[in-house]
């Protein structure tokens, strides 16, 4: 079996910035189509099945946020794992990290089906979800979550791709799902009429031949990524070093859901008018946060290689590359955001009223939206050092924590829907801060120059 995959990207040698580019583009257009391919789910029930479906579809998107930030908190563990052992040549550890982690998701997925089909009626009772949506947003949450084992095993999977900068067969996946995707919902809802039950049905199909995808991409491998499905095990080093890493992410991402979650629920005591609006913008947002969470996966796997393989200087210049980029190309989509809101949001729903909540959200989420993708580099880098329960403290305490009091303490004395959504821009500054210090702090316990 050849050591080296015909799909890898040089991360280690070359100009950086043509590097990166290489790497985000599929996997931001990979995220970015998947996210049309969502509006067109949150489109085609908006227009054709009412306000009250649109609501009913939008009001889950804290809760499904939940789920999807566990997995892709563990499969970070997974990438900075396989990343490190792949810069390093050790193709032995390579296989064995492959085998566990596909073992891993196969577990995972099946204790998050149990654990959400028991818990979703009751977290949408208590989020507030309003009464005359609660039996349509119980039904497809429901259809949906027999999706999330599929769902883990293809995040698992590209992370392991994605290891080596392999971010283009993703992408085909993600596309050829999409398409699937898009298909079922103009039959089950525009022919059919089935409505929020349509929607949920064509996105649980779309995650299970997205995951078939990735597993036949690794059993067909040629590299030390090759995954044999008789050789799936949880080896027990192995697992602890996936779970070090990748546990204090998805406990913070989904601790960081719960404020989120919060958030959703104060905003669903302003009426299914408001939840229809911030559904739509939500949608809207996801495009440009597709391109920062791109932004965080290529600094832990650019930081995870460099750092492993001794190239520290090498490794600053990776993290402002992606900083500079990052902060440019979020502005740029915010401002366009921004002029275009009124038709774009027409695109969801045609009411004005609608149009109008949708467009006060919008332009305050995505001209801050950059706050975001700093925050996220920064803490993804420092997992590339090795630090993941630190971040994780700095992100409870000043993000998830200092949203809590926002909502808690605060609301009360500001109950207006602006108010609710300044808690994202203000605790991303908070948590920004302490990370740089932090990092700082970090960064001097190594070389300044490359000894790889």
């Amino acid at each position: 079996m050849a050591g080296r995959s015909s799909h890898e990207i040089d991360i280690l040698n070359g100009p950086i910035l043509k590097k990166y580019f290489l790497f985000i583009i599929p996997l931001a257009l990979g995220n970015i189509l998947q996210l049309l391919f969502n509006a067109a789910d949150v489109i085609v029930v908006g227009r054709f099945a009412g306000a009250g479906a649109l609501a009913a579809v939008g009001s889950t998107t804290a809760l499904v946020n939940l789920y999807i930030q566990i997995f892709i908190g563990l499969s970070t563990g997974v990438n900075i794992q396989t990343a490190g052992a792949y810069a390093t040549g050790n193709h032995d550890k390579v296989s064995r990290i492959v085998h566990a982690s596909m073992g891993l998701s196969l577990m995972c997925g099946i204790a998050t089906l149990i654990f959400a089909l028991i818990t979703v009626r009751p977290l949408l009772i208590l989020t507030s979800t309003p009464d005359d949506i609660l039996d349509m947003t119980c039904l497809y949450m429901y259809i949906y979550c027999i999706g999330l084992p599929a769902s883990v095993v293809y995040n698992f999977g590209s992370a392991i791709l994605r290891s080596i900068g392999d971010t283009k067969r993703p992408m085909y996946y993600l596309i050829a799902a999409g398409i699937v995707n898009l298909v079922l919902n103009i039959i089950s809802v525009v022919c059919l009429g089935m409505g929020v039950a349509g929607v949920a049905i064509a996105t649980t199909v779309s995650n299970f031949i997205s995951a078939i995808l990735v597993l036949q991409a690794l059993i067909r491998e040629d590299s030390a990524l090759k995954l044999n499905l008789r050789k799936l095990s949880l080896d027990r080093r192995i697992t602890k070093d996936i779970m070090t890493l990748g546990v204090p992410i998805a406990v913070q991402n989904s601790l960081y859901s719960i404020p989120n979650i919060m958030i959703q629920s104060s905003i669903n005591t302003f009426g299914s008018i408001v939840v229809a609006g911030n559904a739509a913008s939500q949608s809207i947002e996801g495009f440009q946060i597709a391109f920062l969470t791109s932004n965080g996966i290529a600094a832990a796997t650019f930081t995870a290689q460099h750092v492993s393989a001794r190239k520290f200087k090498r490794a600053d210049k990776v993290m402002r590359t992606i900083l500079i980029c990052a902060v440019i190309i979020s502005l740029s989509m915010g401002i366009t955001f921004s002029i275009f809101r009124a038709p774009l949001l027409s695109l969801y729903n045609k009411d004005p009223e609608v149009i109008a909540i949708g467009s006060r959200r919008l332009v305050i989420m995505v001209m801050t939206d950059f706050l975001d993708a700093i925050m996220s580099i920064f803490s993804n880098t420092l997992r590339g050092y090795g630090k993941s329960i630190q971040p994780t403290l700095i992100t409870l305490i000043f993000v998830c924590g200092f949203r809590m009091i926002w909502i808690i303490v605060l609301l009360p004395f500001f109950n207006f829907f602006e108010f609710v959504l300044l808690a994202w821009p203000v605790s991303w500054i908070l948590s920004i801060i302490v990370l740089v210090i932090y990092f700082t702090h970090v960064r001097a316990g190594f070389p300044r120059e490359d000894l790889g």
